[in-house]
Formats: C-alpha cells, structure tokens, sequence
C-alpha cells in the first residue's frame, strides 16, 4: 500500500474536492470530509472498528480489538490491547504517528463509567495531535469518541 501526503495550500475557506468520506447515521449515510484531519481520524476510527477478515479482498485489514475489548480483565489485557491497536495502524495507515496508548479499566479507576477507556493519542507530519478516545461501556456497547 503506498500513499503520499501532499501539502495543500488553499485560499479559499471552502475545498471543492472531497477527500473521502464519513459514515454516520443521521440524514444520510455517507458525509463528504473536505479535511485532511477528518480524514486521517476516520481512517483510524475504521481500521480499528473493522474485525480482521470482515473486508472484501483484504482479509488481514483491520483489528481484533472489538473480540478482546469485553474480555475479562487480565494484566495481560492493557498490553494485548496496545499490541492490536499499534501493529495495524504502523501496517495499515504508516502516516498516522502514534504519540500514546493510554489504557484505564474499571478496576483500576471505580469512579469510571465504563469497563475500560482507551484513549489513543496520534499526529501526522505538519498537523496537529489528534485523540481518540473509545470507551467499551457496561452494556457491551462501544463508544468512539
């Protein structure tokens, strides 16, 4: 897989060529994203909510992070999930600079909501850092922050 990252310079407040898109729920299906930013974090938000095999053609795309999240609570866990995030994003997308994977477990902090919040903080070359956060709530939903 190769890729180029193009320094865009433009006046104008409006770009009039998508870079890619977004998938949400709301009044349509797919949003357009004019950001490079947008881009990059919805990249990572897919590979990381794409179980392995699950993508036509390109069976070793994705994680299996959604398998491991609601396991019960190890003290191998924290590295486990940090190996699944890390290895796919320095394969899938090697422009995306991992700058932290920080890990907290309901058993570690009580007063949190969730069973577990990862928090995955990122940059790419000439942009700002970005974080991700999910959060694998008591219901055995997911929350991408």
């Amino acid at each position: 897989m190769a890729y180029v990252i193009e320094t865009i310079t433009n006046t104008s407040p409006v770009q009039e060529t998508a870079l890619g898109v977004k998938f949400t729920n709301l009044d349509s299906i797919f949003v357009s994203l004019y950001n490079t930013q947008q881009q990059v974090r919805e990249n990572l938000k897919t590979l990381l909510l794409t179980r392995i095999g699950e993508r036509y053609m390109q069976p070793t795309y994705g994680t299996n992070l959604l398998s491991i999240i609601f396991q019960p609570n190890t003290s191998e866990l924290k590295q486990e999930i940090q190996d699944i995030i890390q290895n796919p994003i320095t394969f899938w997308l090697p422009y995306i600079i991992i700058e932290s994977i920080n890990i907290v477990t309901a058993e570690e902090n009580p007063s949190l909501p969730y069973q577990i919040e990862i928090s995955i903080e990122y940059s790419i070359e000439n942009f700002n850092t970005d974080t991700i956060t999910i959060f694998a709530n008591n219901d055995n939903t997911l929350s991408v922050v």
